[in-house]
């Protein structure tokens, strides 16, 4: 494994040359397929890597500091003494995945260490999960450790999740741990359970930034308090439900009916997100990409109307790509209000695509719109020099 240029320069320059026993982790930033807000829901998701990673380099020491190659910024860190707190930067996911192996109990060691990317920040694309999940890697390959991958996802998930008090669910980091090369990765959210499912060779997964970049904690955490209030209010109606895609899509009716309007509508997205995701994987593995495309339009109109986490700029991009004759299906990927849309697109006509969405896209707002293409990545990778 190759480190760019930049981190190792970085190193170098902060630490000194890297001496034999320094540990590489990779870890790649994710989309969101199918299954938007579903995976804090107790849900099923579909996900997938992408050709973006978060480098981090390092070597055992005395004490622990870490420097940010894209935020020019170093930071000493001591491992005692770390309360929750509220994100207010990039070191505070190092922190808090510190503290996810001390919270379980496992040990560490301190370390010298380089991060840096090219995962877009606020793109949706997961790039704090890929930090994590890159540093996880790198910290229990240093300290010797045996866990599991998906023991790893934890760990990374919890320093998000309950350090950082950021309402995600576990998509993000399963999917940067534990992704399988040309494969999406099938989450049961309420199950932990995962499953990979081939991609056809004959369409190609394009990812298109608007370029309108926004923190996810305010929607997620907005969102997820509007998912409680409506369990906890069809519960008081004698529901018995632990998540909301509890709900059988037929029973939706009734459901709405106790709610108040807005707690309906996130309801219903919910419930038939869900729903698609279960569709989408049988469709996948029946090669019937063309119906797949449509559950993607389906997903887009539903975040847009129903969860009201769509912007009108990924609103044009999804409406570009659907005039494309390529593309199968195109929806926003990701927290929303901001961000990404994904595009489902036919194999041999993707670099057509790209300079048409980049056209019309530039045509429509006057801003160029940065575009990722590639084979679909396998999970982080860690391995000592």
């Amino acid at each position: 494994m190759i480190v760019p240029e930049r981190i190792a320069a970085a190193f170098t320059k902060e630490f000194g040359t890297p001496r034999d026993g320094a540990t590489v982790s990779r870890a790649p930033g994710r989309v969101e397929v199918l299954g938007n807000h579903t995976d804090y829901n107790g849900g099923a998701v579909l996900a997938a890597a992408i050709e973006r990673y978060v480098w981090s380099i390092g070597i055992r020491s005395g004490a622990i500091r870490v420097h940010s190659v894209d935020y020019a910024e170093t930071v000493d860190i001591e491992e005692t003494g770390m309360g929750m707190e509220v994100v207010h930067a990039w070191h505070s996911y190092v922190r808090g995945v510190y503290w996810a192996f001390r919270r379980r109990g496992r040990e560490t060691v301190p370390m010298l260490a380089a991060v840096g990317g090219d995962v877009p920040i606020g793109a949706g694309l997961s790039s704090s999960a890929a930090l994590e999940v890159s540093l996880v890697n790198l910290i229990h390959r240093l300290s010797g450790g045996s866990l599991e991958p998906k023991s790893l996802a934890m760990l990374a998930f919890e320093a998000e999740r309950i350090y950082c008090n950021v309402a995600c669910g576990v998509m993000d980091q399963f999917a940067s741990q534990l992704c399988k090369p040309d494969s999406l990765l099938a989450i049961d959210c309420a199950k932990m359970a995962t499953k990979d499912i081939p991609l056809d060779i004959g369409a190609r997964l394009v990812v298109v930034d608007s370029g309108v970049s926004r923190a996810a904690g305010d929607a997620l955490n907005t969102r997820k308090e509007e998912c409680r209030q409506a369990l906890q209010t069809l519960n008081k109606d004698g529901w018995a439900l632990s998540n909301l895609v509890d709900i059988d899509p037929r029973h939706l009716p009734q459901a709405e009916s106790v709610l108040s309007t807005t707690l309906g509508m996130r309801t219903k997205h919910v419930v038939m997100e869900n729903a698609r995701v279960k569709q989408g994987i049988l469709l996948l593995q029946d090669g019937r990409l063309q119906e797949f495309g449509r559950l993607m339009y389906e997903s887009h109109e539903s975040s847009r109307d129903l969860y009201e986490v769509s912007h009108p700029r990924l609103d044009l991009l999804v409406e570009l790509s659907r005039n494309h004759p390529a593309v199968l299906g195109a929806r926003m990927t990701g927290a929303g209000l901001g961000g990404a849309i994904l595009a489902l697109v036919k194999e041999k006509h993707v670099e057509d695509y790209m300079r048409s969405i980049v056209r019309f896209y530039e045509k429509e707002t006057g801003l160029t719109p940065r575009v990722i293409a590639g084979r679909v990545p396998g999970g982080v990778v860690t391995t000592t020099l």
